[in-house]
């Protein structure tokens, strides 16, 4: 996880590899049928080229920089949870763990769908392998942006929860409007 707010460089290059990815995807998905097979292919290679990309940009990247690889691990999983199920307001506000996890899913489960869309262009018995796992990408997909949605509307929760067993009156200044 990152260690400091990324600079405007380092956002633009995560927002256009998301971009890029994620417009690749959605057509290579939508349209993988006979008709339109060149798109489909061309699609393909544009998202296993960003991925490639992605991970020789992420593996060159220093310690402490956003376009560093995803590190996901357990511990601050829990931690996190912990501190959500504690009360902590301030663990809402945070940078989630999780998406640490959901963004290695993501390159392992787009990029081999995208790596096999590669092999099966010329070993046509990788076709089958292909066309499964671009299906079990899209519920990857699907499981982000509910991660992403999940997650900012976390953050939008009020951080002042009365705890259990308490009450709050209400006056009349409560109940009127000025």
């Amino acid at each position: 996880m990152a260690t400091r707010k990324p600079t405007a460089a380092e956002m633009t290059a995560l927002l256009a590899f998301h971009a890029i990815l994620s417009g690749a995807f959605v057509v290579a998905y939508l349209i993988g049928d006979e008709d339109t097979y060149g798109m489909h292919v061309f699609s393909g290679y544009t998202a296993l080229t960003a991925i490639v990309l992605r991970l020789v940009i992420g593996l060159l990247a220093p310690a402490g920089s956003p376009l560093r690889l995803p590190r996901p691990s357990p511990g601050p999983v829990l931690h996190r949870v912990k501190r959500l199920v504690s009360g902590d307001p301030k663990a809402r506000a945070e940078r989630s763990p999780p998406i640490a996890w959901m963004a290695a899913a993501l390159l392992v489960g787009v990029g081999l769908a995208a790596a096999s869309g590669a092999v099966a262009d010329f070993v046509v018995t990788f076709e089958d392998l292909h066309e499964t796992l671009g299906e079990f990408s899209l519920y990857i997909v699907i499981a982000h942006v509910a991660l992403v949605f999940g997650l900012h509307g976390l953050k939008r929760l009020t951080p002042e929860v009365p705890s259990h067993g308490t009450t709050q009156r209400s006056t009349l200044s409560d109940r009127v409007a000025p």
